[in-house]
């Protein structure tokens, strides 16, 4: 019988890599998976429903397999993961600013200042994976709950100019605009 999520799961890391991605990069999108994304400033929640419907194309990829419908349905039903919606983040900033999604994820998960965790470590303990998991999940509840700085380091989208915003109070589009701005244009 095939498991579902861990076909999706499986799926999702080709989003990424459709030649597939190091085990230390599947490790820290597993870690991120087991996160649900809640931050909620401005239009933040289309950013929830954008991950989200991966698993509309998911199950579109997947059409003609007879799925157990209480399963989909289940899988369907679940909070978007932080894992989700930085895949849907980075196809959009790919599409608007090149680079790759898996480049953009990239950039996006070392902005967050977790990189050190895509490291594959055959010996890693239960116990390592639980604090890994820890880390993870406060990492990502200081931008869900919007306690970055005012310049957003500790977010998505760190700036080093101080003229922009206040970016705990801006949604990460906009966020992802200045950040791309100063990048690109020197603003």
């Amino acid at each position: 019988m095939i498991d579902l999520e861990d076909l999706y799961f499986g799926w999702l890391l080709t989003r990424l890599d459709p030649a597939g991605v190091t085990e230390g990069a599947a490790y820290l999108c597993g870690l991120l998976h087991n996160c649900d994304f809640h931050r909620r400033v401005g239009n933040d929640i289309n950013r929830a429903t954008d991950g989200a419907n991966l698993r509309k194309e998911f199950l579109n990829d997947f059409a003609a397999s007879e799925f157990d419908p209480h399963v989909t349905n289940d899988l369907m039903a679940q909070e978007c993961s932080w894992f989700e919606m930085l895949i849907a983040l980075s196809r959009g900033l790919d599409y608007l600013y090149d680079g790759g999604v898996d480049g953009r994820f990239e950039e996006l998960v070392c902005n967050i200042g977790l990189d050190v965790l895509a490291v594959h470590d055959e010996n890693r303990s239960v116990f390592r994976e639980r604090h890994d998991q820890r880390s993870v999940a406060n990492a990502l509840s200081i931008i869900d709950d919007n306690m970055i700085t005012p310049s957003g380091l500790g977010g998505l989208f760190p700036l080093v100019g101080d003229h922009h915003s206040d970016q705990r109070r801006v949604e990460i589009w906009e966020q992802a605009g200045a950040y791309f701005n100063e990048r690109l244009e020197g603003v």
